[in-house]
C-alpha cells in the first residue's frame, strides 16, 4: 500500500502521539511513542482508521514505563482514547 492511498501517514501518527504526550505534560524513557505509532499505523486502511475497540487491547499490551512514570497524571484509558480521537480527527 502506498502512502498516497492511506488516510493518514505513519509520520502524522507519530507526530500526533508525541504532541499528545506533550499536551498531557507526560514523560517517557522508552520507545513508547514508536510502539503506539506501530499499533495505530497497522490499523490504518485506505480510507479510514479501524475502530478504537478493535485496537484497544493491542495498545493496552504495549510494554512501557510510561504509565508508571506518569502515575496520577494520566490513565491508560483516557490517554489512548484521547490520542485515538486526535488521530481520527486528522483522518477526516
Amino acid at each position: 500500500m502506498t502512502v498516497e492511498n492511506r488516510c493518514i501517514s505513519r509520520d502524522d501518527i507519530l507526530q500526533s502521539t508525541l504532541f499528545h504526550i506533550q499536551i498531557k505534560q507526560c514523560q517517557y524513557i522508552d520507545n513508547f511513542p514508536e510502539a503506539v505509532t506501530r499499533v495505530i499505523d497497522n490499523a490504518v486502511g485506505k480510507k479510514k482508521l479501524r475502530k478504537y475497540s478493535e485496537i484497544k487491547n493491542k495498545l493496552y499490551r504495549i510494554k512501557t514505563n510510561f504509565f508508571t512514570i506518569n502515575k496520577g497524571k494520566v490513565r491508560k484509558k483516557d490517554f489512548f482514547e484521547g490520542l485515538y480521537e486526535r488521530i481520527e480527527n486528522r483522518t477526516r
